[in-house]
Parts: C-alpha cells; sequence; structure tokens
C-alpha cells in the first residue's frame, strides 16, 4: 500500500526529522463519536510539531482532511448499528453492551484480518501509535512500534471497584476480581482475530488475556475528567486519566439557527446522537411535552424525520462547543463526546442513557445532586411507559430558574 502523507509547513521532511519530532500512527474505528477525539488528539500532536497519520473508514476521511491529518484508510463501512432491528430489540430490552454485541452482524475473521492488515501497513515507520477499542488488536497483532490504548470508560483492572459495568455488589475482593477477568475477556474477544493475522505473518499466537498488560506494558489514556473517573490509587503508574479532548474547528452556524436562538428564551437542546432510532419517535414527543411544560422551545439535533412546529428547530452538522453555552439545558444519551461538551458548558443536563457505559456515566453525573437523579438506567423501556418517563425528564421544570442565566 502506497504511503500518502503531507509535509507540514516548517517541519523536516520524514527523512530528516529532528530528534524530538515523532511520527504518530493514530486507528480509529466505530461512530463519530469514537473518532473525533482522536481529531482532537491528531491537531494537539500535530501542533507540537509531530507528523500524526489518522487510519479510520472512508466515512470520516473529509473530517480527518479538515483538521488537516493525513488520512490512512482501514477497510470497511461503520455504518449506524443501531438503525438495525435486531439491535434495537436487544437495547431496549437491556443497555448491556454484550447483549447488544450479540446482535450486531459480526464481521468475518477474514475480513478483520483484512483491516489488520491495512492497520498495520499504517504503523509502518511509526514511532508510536495511539488505538482504542475497535482497533486495539492492532496492537495485540505486534505492530512492531511501542503503542497505547485510548479508552472512554475505566478499562484497567482495580482491586478497589468492580469492573466498568458491574454492579457494586458486597461480595469483596473475589467478585471484583471475577468482574475484571470478565471485563478482560470480553476485551480479548472483540480482538481475537489477531491470533490469525500472527500465524499469517510467522508469529506465534497470543497466550492468555492480553488485556491484562493494559496499564502495565502498554499506556492506557482514560479520555475523561479525573471529577467523572476518579483514578484509583492502585492502578498501575501507565493507567492515566487524561481530560477531555476537544476538536475546536472553525464553525459556522447557520443563520437561521442564530435567528431562532435570538427569537426568545434558551431552548433545550435535545441530541440522542447515533442512538436515536432506539429511542423512536415517541422519545421526542414526550420529551418535547416535557419541555414545553418547562416554558421553553427546543433545539433538536438530527432525530426521527418529519414536520415539526415552530417551536422546534431541527439541526444536522452541529458544534456543540458552540450551541450548548446558547441552550437552557441539554437532553442527551450520556455519550463520551457529548458529556465532555456538557461539562465544559456547565449547562444543566439529564441524561436518557440506552447503551453500554452512558448508563454509567449518568450515575455519576447525578452523585453530588442526587434529587436530580433520572429513576432509571434503561430509557427505552421507559419510552414505552409515559409514567415513569416523565419522572426520568422531571429535572427539566426543575432547572427552569436557573437555566435561565
Amino acid at each position: 500500500m502506497a504511503r500518502s502523507w503531507r509535509r507540514h509547513p516548517g517541519r523536516p521532511a520524514s527523512g530528516t526529522r529532528s530528534a524530538r519530532t515523532l511520527k504518530v500512527a493514530l486507528l480509529a474505528f466505530g461512530s463519530r463519536g469514537d473518532i473525533q477525539p482522536f481529531l482532537a488528539l491528531g491537531t494537539g500532536l500535530r501542533a507540537r510539531g509531530h507528523e500524526v497519520d489518522l487510519a479510520t473508514t472512508t466515512d470520516f476521511k473529509a473530517m480527518v482532511e479538515q483538521a488537516d491529518l493525513n488520512f490512512r484508510e482501514i477497510p470497511g463501512r461503520t455504518g449506524n448499528y443501531f438503525e438495525l432491528p435486531q439491535v434495537i430489540k436487544a437495547l431496549r430490552k437491556s443497555s448491556s453492551l454484550m447483549r447488544a454485541s450479540r446482535a450486531i452482524p459480526t464481521p468475518t475473521v477474514d475480513e478483520v484480518v483484512a483491516a489488520l492488515d491495512a492497520m498495520h501497513e499504517a504503523t509502518q515507520g511509526a514511532d508510536f501509535m495511539v488505538n482504542a477499542m475497535l482497533t486495539r488488536g492492532a496492537g495485540y497483532a505486534d505492530p512492531g512500534v511501542p503503542w497505547g490504548t485510548v479508552a472512554w470508560w475505566p478499562i484497567v483492572p482495580t482491586g478497589q471497584s468492580p469492573a466498568f459495568g458491574f454492579p457494586k455488589l458486597p461480595l469483596g475482593a473475589p467478585y471484583i476480581r471475577f468482574s475484571h477477568f470478565v471485563a478482560a475477556q470480553f476485551d480479548w474477544a472483540i480482538s481475537r482475530a489477531a491470533s490469525k493475522f500472527r500465524k499469517g505473518k510467522g508469529l506465534p499466537p497470543v497466550k492468555g488475556t492480553p488485556a491484562k498488560k493494559l496499564g502495565i506494558e502498554h499506556p492506557v489514556f482514560h479520555a475523561t475528567s479525573p471529577s467523572v473517573v476518579v483514578p484509583p490509587s492502585d492502578w498501575p503508574a501507565r493507567a492515566h486519566v487524561t481530560g477531555y479532548w476537544f476538536w475546536d474547528r472553525p464553525w459556522e452556524p447557520p443563520a437561521d439557527l442564530v435567528d431562532f436562538l435570538d427569537s426568545g428564551e434558551k431552548p433545550v437542546t435535545l441530541t440522542l446522537g447515533s442512538t436515536w432510532p432506539v429511542y423512536g419517535e415517541e422519545t421526542f414527543e414526550r420529551v418535547l411535552k416535557a419541555v414545553r411544560k418547562a416554558g421553553r422551545r427546543m433545539v433538536l439535533v438530527d432525530g426521527p424525520d418529519g414536520d415539526l412546529p415552530d417551536d422546534v428547530f431541527r439541526a444536522r452538522e452541529m458544534d456543540y462547543s458552540w450551541l450548548f453555552p446558547r441552550t437552557a439545558a441539554v437532553i442527551h444519551h450520556g455519550g463520551a463526546g457529548t458529556v465532555a461538551e456538557v461539562l465544559r458548558a456547565g449547562v444543566p443536563s439529564v441524561v436518557l442513557p440506552c447503551f453500554a457505559d452512558q448508563a454509567g456515566r449518568r450515575n455519576r453525573l447525578a452523585e453530588p445532586n442526587r434529587r436530580n437523579r433520572p429513576a432509571e438506567p434503561d430509557v427505552p423501556r421507559v419510552a414505552h411507559s409515559r409514567a415513569r418517563y416523565h419522572a426520568t425528564v422531571s429535572a427539566i421544570p426543575a432547572v427552569k430558574s436557573r437555566a435561565g442565566r
């Protein structure tokens, strides 16, 4: 595969890089929420004089180029798995990551090996490689360069609490160890095709569960706030909580959005990211009813198709760092990037989680103010129970007076 990268102004050519200039390969796969933090990391590294390649699918090529990073292709298309009927059905029963993963169509081993081949090629000549959950197999496959990994929730074992997503039960140390063992096994299951890749390269198969080495042999960068994920005191030295990563790009809001915001009191924003299909139109209608009860208008980011009333503005492409400070409150799904922008803007929010780590963030954000804690951990089921759903969004009228500031 031919190398395709640009030399940045003021930077020596690749063959004559200074001793302090590194070439870093970033590997990202998934939804926009999985890719955007890597754009922030890449632009930060480039601003410090390093050369950065970002390998991902062609879905995000334009964003990589907008960030002025070198695009390297990983084969495949991510699509939106949350539109699949079997995934919607699974998540409306439970927010379990394992349940949802069983419903998502599984790529063949050969397809995964082809992706690992492309990622391996993208790391050649690099001084360091950074991956994440869906590209961690490139590290386990032995890229020949030092590597670290990014995590959106705690993945390094600790003896102080069970693995992320497991309930806190009074079962002592054996339960805590078991929870982290299961979490490590799940992580390795996602990347198990790395063994076939290694066999094709004449390398021995991976032994044991390599996820147990994260934070010890390979640094882990938890891209969240230490106020949200407090680092356990027994974590190894290579387990880091870095703070959030923001990609601050030039962005001009559409004129009709500016007019809508200027025409009345601050609205409430409703955004559920790529998980919108799981919630459905009924969720929008019930949230709108609660927002109107609070005397507010709404900015709807994506959402169900169809005509909207005059007190709702639909936005498609949106920069949250611009929008959220201009709104009274944000109702969202609890995705890592959305939570980061909500906290950055300092506005009230209501979290309606439906998947994986989202309920954990909702619970963590609710801790300083328990009275506004939503009543249900799984909004797809709540969406079909009117009384309990309105209990979940009851925080909206409660923040009305504060949000007017």
